[in-house]
């Protein structure tokens, strides 16, 4: 992985972008490729599409947790992960999705069976 400075015309700033590392594995399903992550995303962000990396805003936060590069000021809930087949933490990405912070899956919010504390 590594980062670099970016014009961002949707905010009219220079960002911190992160090129994320394509899999190395040589696999016969599409594995996908490189991704672009944007390390300055957040209140600044304005419309439904990020230009830096074509995606909405709530994918570009998606990017940004499953690649690990910062720890997030994210709201998380405690929910049970079909994937990891556990209860893990769940950062909210966007007012509908959640993605697991073990594995990366997103869910919709709908979706997410909670876990509750011992207050119930």
């Amino acid at each position: 992985m590594n980062t670099r400075v970016a014009f961002c015309s949707a905010c009219d700033r220079d960002v911190q972008i992160l090129i994320t590392d394509a899999p190395v594995q040589d696999a016969q399903a599409p594995v996908g490729d490189a991704e672009i992550v944007c390390l300055d995303i957040g209140d600044r962000c304005t419309g439904n599409l990020c230009p830096v990396g074509a995606v909405s805003s709530s994918a570009m936060m998606v990017r940004l947790v499953r690649s690990g590069a910062r720890a997030l000021v994210q709201p998380l809930v405690k929910a049970e992960c079909e994937v990891c087949a556990r209860v893990t933490d769940h950062i909210i990405v966007s007012p509908v999705y959640a993605t697991c912070a073990d594995c990366g899956t997103t869910v919709g919010r709908d979706d997410l069976v909670l876990a509750l504390g011992r207050d119930g």
